[in-house]
């Protein structure tokens, strides 16, 4: 086979002719290469042949008509999608002015080719020429048109999927084994893990005898900024920053404030004596403490407003406190004590159970857990000491307690659990419309119990983890993207990002349309394409 360039001229092409050793003279032509068209030269090289074969290879469909009747082959090559595989938009624009400026150039010239003379001769009136060229002309824009909005109109839509929490449970059951015990993989092996736990604590007693018990007192002096008087009743309170409170020894009667000729408020003054309570406002023994200096302020707490305009100052040292009192235990103090150590020793025994069970788990490279269901932890073999050798009405500042108590409980591998659980998730609960992005795996819980049985121990529960998932838009046979791209076909992209923004399973999105002047999206809905973009 003889490749033509497209510059080459009949001279050229004889010479390749002569030069060609084989049977057959396969002569592979551009396309539209003039001498294609040009009857004298075709038979020219007709004649070079000689005896051999001559066959014509081309795209070129035109000039079959003077190709049959000087009797040369040809083998036609139908046009395959040039503007895909060999051109890019603006190479096969330019290549089709190109080729419809020759064409127009060679009616309108003296070297019309035979097969546009047969045209002319057969259809064309004496305006012909100007209507072949606007037929041409037509077809063209008609070409171009379908190309670029049907054939390379594409719209791509980048969306990122709205993610949804969703539960998800399945049924388990757990069992009561011992460490070498071979049970089946469908049912959740239970180990029993206990703990014994001591805590000692120290308790202050709360009875004090008052009646030997001497409180500060002195004098104070209250101020009244006020323009009315104010009245103070028997033992009305007062205290300090620090919750030191003190009472009023009389009832009293505070004239209002004066006015001065310059318009200056006068405080009206008055002395009043009063007596330290033996608790502050924390229901704290005052003690020594209740003995202050000068110039401390001292307000009234039942005041709401004007706590500024009515208030005393102490003007002398109050002291005379002395801490002779007698303090007793009582029955309240002990029921108190035993309560709080109660509490603070389950809760000391939990934190020591859980750490424990970490331990073993980093050790050994495992991952257990505690059982959290209703009475799976049990707290037995109480004992306390240290409650003999206190009695009621001992007079005692304080007293200590000890207590020994056992935790026991049971402990499940969470890894196996999850591992059910995801497996299920993955190939029966989830459909081909969601995708699943995440399992919380911190999220495991045991919030039902179906039945329960002792002795061994076996429960049936349900098991819930929190699963994060969104739409599989990247389905391309899924029913809703279909029916969503068929609802934005040939709209104003700036509207389709409104609708698309609207779907609830949508979280963003963004919208490119090519080729870059076409404002709608495509109207073929295969030319829609989604991509999915992840959350950052």
């Amino acid at each position: 086979m003889i490749k033509i360039n497209k510059n080459d001229s009949i001279i050229d092409i004889i010479i390749k002719i002569n030069n060609c050793k084989q049977k057959e003279i396969v002569l592979d032509f551009p396309f539209w290469h003039p001498i294609l068209h040009n009857h004298t030269s075709l038979k020219i090289l007709k004649n070079k042949a000689w005896k051999k074969e001559l066959i014509l290879i081309t795209n070129d469909k035109t000039a079959k008509n003077i190709w049959k009747s000087i009797w040369i082959k040809y083998s036609q090559l139908w046009d395959i999608d040039l503007l895909e595989y060999n051109y890019t938009y603006f190479e096969y624009l330019k290549y089709l002015l190109k080729r419809y400026l020759i064409e127009i150039k060679q009616i309108f010239s003296n070297k019309t080719p035979d097969i546009i003379l047969e045209y002319q001769k057969k259809y064309s009136t004496g305006s012909s020429k100007m209507w072949f060229f606007l037929l041409w002309l037509i077809f063209s824009i008609l070409l171009l048109v379908f190309i670029f909005y049907f054939a390379v109109n594409k719209t791509y839509i980048y969306i990122t999927p709205q993610i949804s929490i969703k539960t998800k449970s399945e049924n388990f059951i757990f069992r009561e084994a011992k460490e070498w015990d071979i049970i089946s993989n469908d049912i959740i092996k239970l180990t029993k893990i206990s703990k014994l736990i001591y805590l000692t604590e120290n308790f202050w007693t709360s009875w004090i005898n008052e009646e030997k018990l001497t409180r500060s007192k002195w004098r104070v002096t209250f101020y009244n900024d006020l323009n009315e008087p104010v009245e103070l009743i028997l033992w009305t309170r007062i205290q300090t920053k620090e919750w030191i409170i003190y009472t009023t020894d009389t009832p009293v009667n505070i004239p209002k404030a004066e006015v001065s000729s310059t318009w200056w408020v006068i405080s009206w003054k008055i002395e009043i004596n009063v007596t330290s309570r033996t608790h502050d406002s924390k229901w704290t023994i005052l003690g020594s403490k209740a003995n202050i200096w000068t110039w401390i302020i001292l307000e009234l707490p039942w005041l709401k407003t004007n706590k500024d305009k009515i208030y005393a100052i102490t003007t002398e040292e109050i002291s005379w406190w002395n801490d002779n009192y007698i303090k007793k235990l009582t029955k309240e103090d002990i029921n108190n004590a035993k309560s709080i150590l109660e509490w603070k020793l389950k809760q000391q025994a939990l934190n020591e159970l859980k750490k424990q069970i970490q331990d073993d788990n980093k050790n050994n490279s495992v991952n257990f857990d505690i059982l959290w269901i209703d009475n799976i932890l049990s707290y037995t073999d109480f004992k306390i000491n240290g409650e003999d050798k206190i009695k009621v009405w001992d007079n005692i500042e304080n007293f200590e307690l000890s207590w020994t108590i056992k935790i026991t409980s049971y402990i499940y591998n969470t890894e196996k659990v999850l591992n059910q659980l995801s497996n299920t998730i993955k190939q029966t609960i989830l459909s081909d419309t969601e995708k699943l992005l995440l399992i919380n795996t911190k999220s495991l819980r045991i919030p039902d119990i179906i039945y329960k049985k002792d002795k061994p121990l076996e429960i049936k529960a349900t098991a819930q983890v929190e699963v994060f998932l969104s739409h599989n838009f990247e389905n391309e046979k899924d029913v809703y993207i279909e029916r969503l791209k068929n609802s934005i076909l040939w709209i104003n992209k700036d509207e389709v990002q409104r609708i698309l923004l609207n779907n609830p399973k949508v979280s963003d999105v963004k919208i490119e349309v090519r080729p870059f002047f076409m404002k709608n999206v495509s109207k073929i809905i295969d030319n829609i394409i989604i991509k999915v973009v992840e959350k950052e």
